[in-house]
């Protein structure tokens, strides 16, 4: 457990080198603002969130277990007196006082955090249809588990840990999947194996392996949306996941970023 919550405090450090800037203006109408800033601060209240969750369990912890500890010292010191004094009657009702009210108080503290539990996985249901596509699965494959269907409350809350790691590690980090998407062609709708590129958790763009029909994805409530975009040159798409994958020197690209429903040039 404490493995868990030391390496999720880990900085993530990006291992391919791009940089952005910004090359053109964003004009957008009051509502689109408006739903840039919410989508920021719903970003914002999940991280406050999670850091409140560590903060909460590094709190509770250590007291829980020095709680488990005293109990079972005083379990055995009763059980002691119990056997080898019988005289000290009015003791021993005070022990086994003493033993159900830490006992209740445990049971609290373990209510409280379950609870929390089923709060933080409701936040969690939210925002995984609007993840990328990998993060989304990696999720999934994490949630639909067996294991976690009937997992206790420390394995459920290793498994939040760890879910919200892998949210705050792609945030941070540009990557890259190869997938089949329905995407319209000449002769209508097909599924065509395409290379995607993500910079964070909202970027995200698509070459077929031809290299001949490009766009970008982009991130709704209920999904990602994959459409066409002739701006978005496939050469630099692949050039950028040829970095990534050390295939390649690092260099100068060009994308078209998307910033709400207006687009911008960005430097990467």
């Amino acid at each position: 457990m404490k493995k868990y919550i030391s390496e999720i405090r880990k900085p993530l450090v990006a291992t391919v080198l791009f940089s952005f800037f910004a090359a053109s203006q964003v004009f957008a109408a009051s509502n689109k603002v408006e739903q840039t800033d919410s989508l920021i601060q719903k970003w914002l209240a999940i991280e406050q969130q999670r850091n409140a969750m560590i903060n909460d369990w590094h709190q509770q912890e250590p007291l829980l277990k020095q709680r488990l500890i005293l109990l079972k010292q005083e379990q055995a010191q009763l059980e002691l007196n119990l056997s080898t004094d019988s005289e000290n009657d009015g003791e021993v009702e005070k022990k086994r006082a003493q033993l159900l009210k830490s006992q209740n108080s445990m049971e609290s503290d373990q209510t409280l955090l379950e609870k929390s539990l089923v709060d933080y996985f409701q936040v969690i249901a939210e925002i995984q249809p609007q993840l990328p596509p990998p993060l989304f699965n990696a999720w999934q494959k994490k949630l639909s588990a067996a294991e976690f269907i009937s997992a206790d409350t420390t394995q459920k809350l290793n498994t939040l840990l760890e879910l919200l790691e892998q949210l705050n590690d792609f945030e941070q980090r540009i990557s890259h999947a190869e997938t089949a998407l329905m995407l319209p062609t000449e002769q209508g709708e097909k599924e065509i194996m395409v290379r995607q590129l993500y910079i964070g958790l909202a970027q995200a763009w698509y070459v077929s392996l031809d290299g001949t029909i490009v766009g970008r994805g982009i991130p709704e409530a209920s999904g990602w949306r994959w459409q066409s975009d002739n701006s978005v040159d496939g050469e630099v798409v692949l050039n950028a996941i040829a970095m990534i994958e050390r295939r390649s020197e690092a260099q100068f690209l060009q994308l078209p970023i998307s910033l709400t429903l207006n687009e911008t040039v960005a430097n990467k």
